[in-house]
């Protein structure tokens, strides 16, 4: 590895880094700047491993740190509370609220 590559690298690693504070420093994560961020991030890692940059576990890495600095929960205990804490859809009852002989136009 050339000086000039290992360069890149930590170049790559650092703006990663920022990224995934970026992200994750958004609390919403249904929220579409959230989504967007997501994608950003997305296509940023996937061009930094297409061109050899740095690697997956490299990048897993960075993530699950910020994740546990951020949140202070690993990404696996996040998405099982995501999954307990997900509200359930309430029925639209208002359709109801007029009665059936009216309903039946």
């Amino acid at each position: 590895m050339s000086l000039d590559s290992h360069y890149q690298k930590i170049k790559f690693l650092s703006a990663t880094r920022e990224l995934v504070i970026e992200l994750y420093s958004i609390k919403d994560s249904e929220s579409p700047i959230y989504k967007t961020k997501g994608s950003e991030l997305d296509g940023f890692l996937k061009a930094g491993i297409i061109l050899g940059i740095a690697n997956k576990d490299e990048i897993q890495k960075i993530i699950d740190e910020e994740h546990w600095s951020i949140l202070g929960m690993t990404r696996k205990q996040r998405r099982a509370e995501k999954k307990l804490n997900k509200p359930q859809a309430e029925p639209d009852w208002k359709i109801y609220d007029e009665p059936t002989i009216q309903r039946k136009k």
